[in-house]
């Protein structure tokens, strides 16, 4: 195939530049970027992304076009380490332990199993409409198609569902918030 066949279709012809001007790009960026390494981490990130094959438009100027997107992947890359980044080991030891300890994780057992124990006890419609809320997550209007209710209807389950509740987690000896 030709060079003008490569020309015809615009992510060819920024292939083609990248390959005919790869040193003068690479300069450019090693300058900008202040970094040959990133550089070329980021002409080659420009190369497999155009390989891929995007749905790019006419380009009048392939060679700015291939700076400006290295750049940007450049400094997107950048973003991304910066945020991920390793973390300071003096700062990870000063970091408290908030991992229970062997009683809280016993009494949370306990009150995890009273709390149970009081969902057990509500009538099975209110208790099925509850979990259905918390632990499914869906919105009123969901629950009141799934059980053919008015939300009006699924609102006010949900109200005495967490009312008893809280009375029986109070009785049991539980501090609410």
């Amino acid at each position: 195939m030709t060079n003008e066949g490569l020309a015809e279709r615009p992510v060819e012809r920024l292939l083609a530049t990248i390959e005919a001007d790869y040193d003068l790009l690479l300069e450019r960026l090693s300058n900008h970027l202040r970094s040959s390494e990133a550089a070329g981490e980021a002409l080659h990130d420009a190369y497999v992304k155009l390989r891929a094959d995007p749905n790019i438009a006419e380009v009048r100027n392939p060679r700015s076009y291939l700076y400006r997107m290295a750049i940007n992947l450049a400094y997107n890359q950048r973003r991304k380490d910066n945020r991920f980044g390793p973390a300071d080991e003096a700062v990870i030891t000063e970091l408290p332990d908030t991992t229970p300890d062997p009683e809280r994780t016993a009494i949370a057992t306990d009150e995890m199993g009273r709390a149970l124990v009081a969902l057990d006890a509500l009538p099975a419609r209110r208790r099925e409409i509850f979990l259905a809320k918390w632990r499914d997550e869906k919105s009123q209007i969901e629950i009141a198609h799934e059980f053919g209710l008015h939300k009006r209807s699924v609102q006010k389950e949900l109200a005495k569902a967490e009312q008893y509740l809280r009375k029986a987690i109070r009785r049991s000896g539980w501090r609410l918030p």
